[in-house]
């Protein structure tokens, strides 16, 4: 499999990793390492490419439904319907999906805990970023973007543009619709609370060889962020 790498001023013990599409077993449109159980794809070759993943046990997968829930990890939960997830447990294996929507990989300062969130712009108006720094006790924050729809193949109407209270991440066009930067709108909110950020300024509408886009595709795979710490 194919791997992409953070940079960022992250503790040694933080380990994280986010997978493209390459490397796996699945068939077009899914081609190849689909992690996504729910986009119709052969359940086995799935399960084969979720077996190929390189992370030290079982992930803590959710149930994404673009929201702004966080679920403590470290606690037994009858479901996981959530957009984020913390924890302060050695080795467990925190995961999210995404295939146009911002990936956002979290860690404290001094790598005692550690979370993830999945940012589309439903999460980043209801506030998925702050449920999940307020999970992570808010002070001394690092978090890394990885791959997400650009500003260049993202445009949104005016029902999108009214839940946001900032301008920030908005350029309208002649058409009256909104070019959206997911990067520049969790930036903004994420140094409002205080958090170090890293990463961005990939799209994955425009590189078709790496990643997954919905927007772009429609039917199409799951790519995977993971962060653990060791």
């Amino acid at each position: 499999m194919n791997s992409l790498l953070p940079d960022w001023p992250a503790p040694m013990n933080i380990k994280v990793l986010f997978s493209d599409r390459r490397g796996g077993f699945s068939n077009t449109p899914y081609a190849s390492l689909n992690l996504g159980v729910h986009v119709g794809d052969d359940a086995d070759l799935v399960a084969c490419n979720r077996a190929s993943i390189d992370v030290p046990g079982e992930p803590f997968w959710l149930e994404q439904t673009h929201t702004d829930i966080c679920i403590n990890a470290d606690i037994e939960a009858t479901d996981r319907l959530g957009d984020a997830s913390v924890t302060r447990a050695t080795g467990k294996v925190l995961a999210i999906m995404v295939a146009d929507c911002l990936p956002v990989m979290f860690t404290s300062v001094a790598g005692d805990i550690v979370g993830v969130a999945h940012a589309g712009w439903k999460g980043l108006a209801d506030g998925v970023l702050f449920s999940t720094v307020t999970a992570l006790g808010g002070n001394s924050v690092l978090a890394w973007m990885g791959p997400a729809i650009g500003p260049c193949h993202y445009t949104v109407g005016e029902d999108v543009r009214a839940r946001f209270s900032s301008d920030t991440g908005f350029v309208e066009g002649s058409d009256k619709k909104f070019s959206m930067d997911l990067y520049a709108i969790a930036k903004e909110q994420l140094e409002s609370l205080g958090v170090e950020t890293y990463g961005g300024g990939l799209c994955t509408y425009c590189d078709s060889s790496k990643f997954f886009s919905y927007r772009r595709d429609g039917v199409t795979g799951r790519m995977g962020g993971f962060i653990w710490m060791e």
